[in-house]
């Protein structure tokens, strides 16, 4: 994880998905305008610029896997320094699907960040010419006791920013 951290510094986007390296494409304007608006929802409303990353890096297991969400809300200040995030420390991922992006952002990243112990995880889905919906999804187990995510609300994106935002620390 420590050579990959020091590729970051070329201003790429990484991720480590099992010992393979994924070179992760920039955002698209809405998307990125998307992650900007939840960004300063969360500040407006009392989250800390130190709580609020957009782009970070989290170390999913030891050695072989590490995501960049788009956006995630920190439980605790951290070493601006480092680059990947513990798991333990991130209370909320957010994810925009994008086009290409669906099976992962739908199906695999979901699963990941629940094994990791991530309390929330919300996935937002953008339609052609359709309002974006924010699926919201708090942690849990499945029937074997494994850990997923549960609960699921969906609410429009507009709806959502002109609420405050749920206590998540």
């Amino acid at each position: 994880m420590a050579e990959l951290a020091a590729a970051d510094e070329s201003g790429h986007r990484y991720e480590l998905v099992d010992g393979t390296l994924l070179v992760v494409p920039p955002a698209d304007f809405d998307h990125a305008e998307t992650i900007t608006r939840l960004t300063v929802w969360f500040v407006t409303n009392g989250y800390g610029t130190h709580q609020v990353l957009a782009t970070p890096g989290i170390q999913i297991t030891e050695r072989t896997s590490g995501r960049v969400p788009d956006l995630i809300i920190l439980r605790r200040r951290r070493d601006g320094r480092t680059v990947w995030a513990d798991p333990a420390d991130v209370a909320l991922v957010v994810e925009v699907v994008s086009p290409g992006s669906e099976r992962v952002d739908r199906e695999a990243k979901p699963g990941e960040y629940a094994r990791a112990g991530i309390t929330q995880f919300w996935r937002i889905e953008r339609g052609d010419n359709a309002e974006a919906t924010v699926h919201q999804f708090r942690l849990g187990n499945d029937l074997r006791g494994e850990p997923t995510y549960l609960g699921h609300r969906a609410v429009l994106l507009e709806d959502l920013l002109a609420s405050k935002p749920p206590e998540l620390l």
